[in-house]
């Protein structure tokens, strides 16, 4: 048999190397998302759906249905035939949601708004407190012919009460109003679903007219804007464009929230920070007289102390420590006679960690040892339950927590049993003893001190013995921890890893070469799909969004920040178009999409403004290290970085990263810090920099510090 031979050449040209920086085009977004208008410490939790539907009233509570539970669901529709093209935020840092659609040749823009009684001027009285979410529609017919539009409003009250309309008003359980300036024609109810369809009067548009269409809900309280609107359309349509105007002033320049302490040269990062710091404001609620920072308007409404513990941190971090200390105050308010705290359920052992951690961290972010000494017999009282909870593990009959904690709530992916030892409240435990040491030391309590570091040492030698017997290998050939320690209740190795990614950074119990935390995060880097540690959550073929927090946050805090900064991005790439994230949702390419947990859910928000901070400084022990977690696309000619009075334990830190016009050099001022126990500050260049020859530099933390950096190509 004869064979044909064929020569095949390859000829390779030298190309060009280009620098690739991480990019956040959302690629990753949830396919159904919701944006929250309500105002800061707003009891009105109402959010907007991804076609405009106003959503409110959460009722359902489920955990893994979010969809379906809210009480009450209002859309207008300019034409029920209208074609939904997009949606965004007005801005950032203002939660006007503008959705936008067509019809047969006519541009349909809807905007949904809160308009808050208080801060609109004297043209209407205010009422404290109370306050109307506006949808606001405009159409504009470009086309040469005369249009029509048939619009519908439709109401879906969940509730066996039916929807009455009298006039321009629809009365939603019982006396809730929804308001049109448009009269209804006729209404149409299904009593299955609990959803009435109303249409309206039709309007026509002639060739180049603009008209608007104004719908409020006035969420069941009394309202001089409504009542107005109800008794005189004309009057307020004609008034409600200065309305959007003075809430748009308002979210721009009337709030405490903490913009400007950050400023980064990626738009779409600073965005996400702006809007997270904007979201945990709108989240939060007044609770016994007390600032109460929540995690979501919907299933995670109210106090969780693990999330919280973030929350609190950001709120210091960005310059909010008197908020943060009343979120605090409101916490220890739940502690037991005991010492206990218990607001998840009796089990969640890893609570009494947490407190004890997010307490010292404040202290130390604010420099506030009075309030810290004010609160310290509370935090021994938590330490001593610690204490009985590690005896308690001596003589129940599971001898694999022996000197531990014993089986306890794991959350993030894996149930707890009583039979179920695990590591998650093991790891917040020691993490918060070891906080405790810290905060002993620096406020000169020495017997504290020594007993705690005492009791710290044998839990930690226990725990490393467990930890030791208890290792397992992934098909990699990773040595891990797992988080149970029975194998018989082993699942993926990264399932519910939150908590050791947290005892990592900020528990910081493991020294960087210590062979569990290596091995544990090499198995997490195998996991990566999207960038995120995938399969970790409630959702086993999911993406847990905010783990990209914890997990970047553990990666800087190991040295290795190319995957720190590449965590940020693609945990910026979850996020939706109108800057929020949902708390787990399936892969891109997964569908149907499945969701569990809150949206927005301000975890995440909280995890992503402070890694965005922490790439840029993060404080080691009695060192301020700065640019560890820089990312390579924010160094590039003419660009500037800078954090501006962040709170660190040193005191307020300000400094500006400026790239010359050319991108061959930098200069780096940084200020003096105020606390004197800040042994140095180290600025860490890589391979892109240098001073001098040298790729880390060490400043005096007491002077201002003016310093060029070479860029390397």
């Amino acid at each position: 048999m004869k064979r044909t031979v064929i020569s095949i050449f390859i000829i390779i040209c030298a190309i060009p190397v280009v620098a690739q920086f991480q990019q956040v085009d959302y690629r990753y977004a949830p396919q159904w998302h919701v944006s929250c208008i309500g105002l800061p410490d707003d009891t009105c939790k109402t959010l907007i759906g991804p076609l405009g539907q106003l959503l409110t009233d959460y009722r359902k509570g489920e955990f893994f249905n979010y969809v379906g539970g809210f009480g009450t669901a209002i859309q207008f529709l300019a034409d029920e035939n209208m074609k939904f093209t997009g949606q965004r935020l007005y801005s950032a840092r203002v939660p006007l949601v503008i959705t936008e659609a067509s019809f047969s040749g006519i541009n349909i823009t809807q905007e949904a708004f809160a308009v808050a009684q208080d801060y609109v001027r004297n043209q209407i009285p205010t009422n404290k407190g109370n306050r109307e979410d506006v949808i606001l529609t405009t159409v504009s017919n470009p086309t040469n012919r005369t249009l029509t539009l048939n619009p519908v409003l439709i109401i879906n009250a969940n509730d066996e009460q039916k929807t009455e309309v009298a006039g321009r008003a629809a009365f939603v359980h019982g006396q809730a109003q929804v308001i049109t300036d448009l009269k209804p024609v006729q209404v149409r109810q299904n009593l299955n679903d609990s959803k009435t369809l109303i249409a309206l009067e039709p309007v026509v548009v002639a060739p180049g007219e603009t008209k608007q269409i104004v719908v409020l809900y006035d969420n069941g309280r009394p309202s001089v804007l409504a009542d107005r609107f109800k008794n005189d359309a004309n009057a307020l349509r004609s008034q409600i464009n200065e309305i959007r105007t003075e809430m748009i002033t308002y979210w721009e320049t009337g709030t405490d929230i903490p913009y400007g302490y950050i400023s980064v040269p990626d738009r779409e990062i600073q965005h996400l920070t702006d809007a997270s710091l904007r979201g945990i404001w709108q989240a939060r609620e007044i609770k016994n007289g007390k600032i109460s920072f929540q995690v979501g308007p919907t299933c995670y409404r109210g106090l969780w102390i693990s999330d919280g513990a973030t929350l609190l941190e950001a709120a210091t971090v960005f310059g909010r420590g008197v908020a943060a200390r009343e979120g605090i105050e409101y916490t220890l308010s739940f502690q037991k006679e005991n010492g206990k705290f218990e607001v998840m359920e009796p089990t969640y052992w890893k609570e009494n960690g947490i407190v004890l951690w997010t307490c010292v961290r404040h202290a130390m972010l604010t420099q506030d040892k009075v309030w810290l000494k004010s609160v310290w017999t509370k935090l021994l009282k938590s330490v001593d339950f610690i204490k009985e909870l590690r005896a308690t593990t001596l003589t129940n009959n599971i001898p694999l927590d022996d000197g531990l904690i014993p089986p306890g709530q794991i959350d993030g992916g894996l149930w707890g049993a009583e039979d179920k030892a695990e590591y998650t409240n093991i790891y917040w435990n020691l993490a918060g003893l070891k906080a405790m040491i810290q905060a002993a030391e620096w406020l000169g309590e020495k017997k504290d001190a020594v007993a705690l570091q005492s009791e710290y040492d044998d839990f930690f030698a226990t725990f490393k013995k467990a930890a030791e017997r208890d290792m397992a290998v992934d098909s990699f050939g990773n040595r891990y921890l797992p988080i149970p320690m029975d194998p018989k209740y082993h699942s993926l190795p990264q399932r519910a890893q939150w908590a050791f990614c947290q005892s990592v950074y900020p528990g910081q119990i493991f020294p960087q070469d210590d062979p569990v935390a290596v091995g544990t995060m090499n198995m997490l880097h195998t996991t990566l799909q999207e960038g995120m540690v995938m399969g970790t959550g409630w959702a086993i073929d999911g993406i847990w969004s905010y783990f990209a927090g914890f997990y970047g946050h553990a990666c800087l805090w190991m040295g290795e920040s190319r995957r720190a900064y590449e965590s940020l991005y693609a945990f910026a790439n979850h996020a939706s178009p109108v800057y929020n994230w949902r708390e787990e949702h399936s892969p891109r390419d997964l569908t149907p999409s499945k969701y569990v947990g809150d949206m927005p859910h301000n975890w995440a928000s909280a995890l992503f403004s402070t890694l965005a901070v922490h790439l840029l400084a993060l404080d080691r022990g009695n060192e301020l290290h700065l640019l560890e977690g820089f990312p390579p696309g924010w160094r590039q000619a003419g660009m500037k970085t800078s954090l501006k009075d962040i709170a660190t334990p040193f005191g307020k830190l300000s400094f500006v990263f400026q790239v010359n016009a050319q991108g061959t050099e930098a200069s780096l001022v940084v200020d003096p810090l105020s606390d004197p126990s800040c042994k140095g500050i180290y600025v860490h260049l890589g391979d892109w920099g240098t001073m001098s020859g040298a790729s880390l530099l060490k400043l005096d933390a007491k002077k201002s510090n003016t310093v060029t950096i070479q860029l390397h190509p």
